[in-house]
């Protein structure tokens, strides 16, 4: 199992698994499966090939298990927000989801676009928080948030300082 930054030629790869997060789980995402399956294959290039942003592919040899991404809430704040962590259900409880984490926060001290990472996760989804915990997130806050099956519920929000 290795983790490897998608770029523009990976575009089928990470809309695929993206799609299949979305459809699978719509309520734990803040985007829909119809929005990203309504993206065009240039648009999906474009997300990938982003200065501000990264995705990163968990592959087991060719084959995409998992995924997850990182960008740049605003230039002013220097905040990073990590987004769309998935794993297939066949290859969870094996700890593979730190080699993503290690992946957006290497990226981000790395590119020196950040001071703060940000992550957040539904309420009651104990895989997020006790991955987020094991890399010192913090919880600083509880919001309402509108998920993409279109019900709100709270979304607990975490922070990671970087300088």
């Amino acid at each position: 199992m290795f983790v490897r930054k998608f770029n523009a030629d990976d575009w089928q790869d990470y809309k695929a698994i993206r799609l299949e997060a979305l459809r699978l789980h719509p309520d734990v995402y803040g985007d829909t499966y119809e929005g990203m399956a309504s993206r065009s294959d240039d648009e999906v290039k474009s997300i990938l090939s982003g200065q501000t942003s990264a995705f990163f592919g968990l592959y087991d040899g060719d084959t995409v298990i998992g995924s997850s991404g990182i960008f740049l809430q605003d230039e002013t704040s220097k905040t990073g927000i990590l987004i769309g962590g998935y794993i297939r259900k066949e290859y969870r409880g094996q700890r593979l989801s730190r080699l993503l984490y290690q992946a957006r926060i290497n990226w981000a001290r790395e590119s020196g676009l950040f001071d703060r990472l940000v992550i957040g996760h539904k309420k009651g989804n104990e895989a997020s928080r006790r991955a987020n915990q094991a890399f010192g997130f913090v919880l600083i806050d509880e919001v309402e948030y509108k998920f993409g099956d279109g019900q709100t519920a709270i979304n607990l929000q975490y922070e990671m300082r970087l300088k």
